[in-house]
C-alpha cells in the first residue's frame, strides 16, 4: 500500500488517549555572562513559549493528523493547570474528560533554551499515585465514550507521573481487549508487565535498555531486547526507537528489523516518542502493515527531532517528506558514465562498498531478503540491474516482464539500497571492475566459485559473501504459478 495513501485514511480514525498530561515551557534566550553569585551561566530570557507535553502532546500529533481524538488525564487546580486547558481548547481537544484535582500540581517542565541548547530543565511534578477515586472517575467515563462511539485505537501514555499505575493500566487493556479494540502503550519504568496484553509497546533506547538490563548498541542487540519486551509484555509487536540509528521493531510472527532515522538535523528529541506512537498507531489502524507504519513513524520522527521544542507533525509535512523521499529515490538511480563520479566522492568518505546483482524481474520477497542481507556487507549498497536487453538474452524472448526503469525504481525504493546502476553486459564483471566492491555478495543459488568477478574482488583484497536464500522464492516459480492457474 502507498504510504500517501495510508496518510488520506487517518482522517476517518477515532482514537482515546490516556495518559499523564503536560505543560511544557519554554523560556528562550542569549547567555554572555556568568552569575556571579554562584558559577552558572546567566540566560536573558527574551521569549516564552508554551505547549502540550505528554499524553497532551500524543492527542495533539493526532489530532494534527486529521483524526478525532479524546483525552483523559489530570491536571492541578493551579496557574499551569488553566493555561494547559486553554492549550487544549485552541488545539481544538475537548478537555471536558480532564478530572481537576486541587491535591496535585500540574505537570509542569520548564526548559531554558539558548541557542538551540538546553541550559537547565525546571520540573514541577508529582510521582505519587492519582487516588482512587479519580482512577474510577476516569474508567467510567472512557467506558461511556466507548459504548458511545467505539474508537479505533487507544494509547496508554505513561511518564510515571502516577496515572498509570498497574491496577488502571491492567483495567484499561482488559476494557480495550474486551471491546476489540487496538491498544498501543508507549511505557516507563521498569515494570513493563503491567502493559501485558497491548498489541504494540513503544519504549525508547534508554527506557528498554532500563527494562532489558543490557546496553543496546547495534542491531543484534536490539533484536534481543525487542524479543525480551514482547514477551514480558505478550504483545503482538514491539517499537523501539533509536535516536539517530532510527527505530527497530519486531512482530511475533517473525517480521521485524532497524529502519535508519531520516533526520537531517537533530535540534531537540521532546516529545518524539509522542510523535512516533501517535503515527504508528494511526499508520496501523489504516494499512494494517507494521512495517509500513514504522517507515511512516520513522519519517515523522525524522520531521519532528529537527523542530525545537515539544512538537507535532502534520499531514502535510508528511507527504512533502514521502515526496522528497521520491526524488531520492530517483537520485539513486546512476549512469555508467556517472559512476566514476559518485564512486570518487564515496572512496573519498572511506565507505565500505558491497555489491550485489540480479534482474529483480517480478520482485519478490526473495529479492527483499537478499538485498536487505547484502546491506549488512558495507556502508554502501550497490545493486547492478540486468537492463532489458540482457535480461532476454538470458531469460528468453518473454522477458522481463517489468521494464528496466521501473526495477531500477522499485529497487531504489528500498531503504536498504543506496545506488542502482542499470548494465547492459550478459554479467556484471565489467561493473565489478568499475566499482572494485570491498564485498561481493549473491545468493545461495551460486557456489562461491561460480560468481562472476570473484578472482577480480579477491584479487585487491575484497571478500565474497553468501546470502542463504529464502526457499520457495522465485520469478520462475511465480510465472509458472501463473500459467498454472490461467490454463
Amino acid at each position: 500500500m502507498a504510504l500517501s495513501s495510508i496518510l488520506e485514511n487517518f482522517k476517518n480514525k477515532r482514537i482515546i488517549v490516556v495518559g499523564d498530561i503536560m505543560l511544557d515551557r519554554y523560556l528562550i534566550g542569549t547567555v554572555s555572562r556568568i552569575s556571579p553569585e554562584a558559577p552558572v551561566p546567566i540566560l536573558k530570557a527574551v521569549e516564552e513559549r508554551i505547549s502540550l507535553g505528554g499524553a497532551a502532546n500524543v492527542a495533539n500529533n493526532l489530532k494534527s493528523l486529521g483524526a478525532r481524538v479524546e483525552i483523559f488525564g489530570v491536571v492541578g487546580r493551579d496557574a499551569d493547570g488553566e493555561i494547559l486547558l486553554k492549550q487544549l481548547n485552541q488545539s481544538n481537544l475537548s478537555p471536558k474528560n480532564i478530572i481537576i484535582d486541587p491535591k496535585r500540581p500540574t505537570t509542569t517542565k520548564t526548559r531554558l533554551i539558548t541557542r538551540n541548547q538546553q541550559v537547565a530543565r525546571i520540573d514541577k511534578e508529582t510521582e505519587e499515585n492519582v487516588s482512587h477515586s479519580i482512577h474510577r472517575r476516569l474508567i467510567t467515563s472512557i467506558q461511556r465514550s466507548i459504548n458511545s462511539r467505539p474508537p479505533d485505537g487507544m494509547i496508554i501514555s505513561d511518564y510515571a507521573k502516577g496515572l498509570i499505575n498497574r491496577e488502571f493500566c491492567r483495567e484499561l487493556i482488559a476494557l480495550a481487549r474486551s471491546k476489540g479494540i487496538f491498544l498501543a502503550a508507549d511505557p516507563k519504568g521498569k515494570e513493563f508487565t503491567k502493559y501485558k496484553g497491548a498489541n504494540v509497546v513503544t519504549p525508547n533506547q534508554s527506557e528498554a535498555e532500563e527494562v532489558c538490563g543490557f546496553k543496546i548498541d547495534d542491531d543484534k542487540s536490539a533484536k534481543r531486547a525487542l524479543r525480551l519486551i514482547a514477551k514480558k509484555t505478550s504483545s503482538n509487536a514491539v517499537i523501539v526507537t533509536r535516536g539517530r540509528d532510527g527505530i527497530s521493531y519486531y512482530v511475533t510472527d517473525g517480521e521485524g528489523g532497524t529502519i535508519k532515522s531520516f533526520a537531517k538535523e537533530v535540534y531537540d528529541v521532546t516529545g518524539a516518542g509522542d510523535t512516533v506512537v501517535s503515527v504508528l498507531t494511526l499508520s496501523f489502524l489504516a494499512s494494517n502493515s507494521w512495517e509500513d507504519s514504522v517507515r511512516i513513524a520513522n519519517q515523522a520522527a525524522g520531521i519532528v527531532v529537527g523542530k525545537l521544542g515539544t512538537a507535532y507533525v502534520t499531514q502535510i509535512e508528511l507527504l512533502e517528506n514521502l515526496n522528497n523521499r521520491k526524488e531520492k529515490t530517483v537520485e539513486k538511480i546512476i549512469s555508467r558514465k556517472d559512476l566514476p563520479l559518485v564512486l570518487s566522492k564515496l572512496r573519498k568518505n572511506v565507505k565500505k562498498i558491497a555489491f550485489t546483482n540480479g534482474c529483480f524481474d517480478l520482485f519478490h520477497r526473495g529479492h527483499l531478503h537478499l538485498l536487505k542481507e547484502a546491506k549488512k556487507f558495507g556502508d554502501i549498497l550497490i545493486v547492478g540491474i540486468n537492463s532489458d536487453r540482457s535480461t532476454r538474452r538470458l531469460k528468453g524472448k518473454e522477458r522481463p516482464f517489468i521494464s528496466q526503469s521501473d526495477r531500477a525504481r522499485i529497487i531504489a525504493e528500498l531503504d536498504c539500497v543506496d545506488h542502482v546502476v542499470i548494465f547492459d553486459e550478459d554479467t556484471p564483471l565489467e561493473l565489478i571492475k568499475e566499482i572494485k566492491p570491498d564485498v561481493l555478495i549473491k545468493g545461495s543459488d551460486y557456489t562461491v566459485d561460480q560468481i562472476v568477478g570473484k578472482d577480480i574482488v579477491e584479487s585487491y583484497g575484497g571478500t565474497v559473501q553468501i546470502v542463504k536464500l529464502i526457499v520457495g522464492y522465485s520469478t520462475s516459480m511465480l510465472v509458472n504459478k501463473v500459467k498454472k492457474f490461467q490454463s
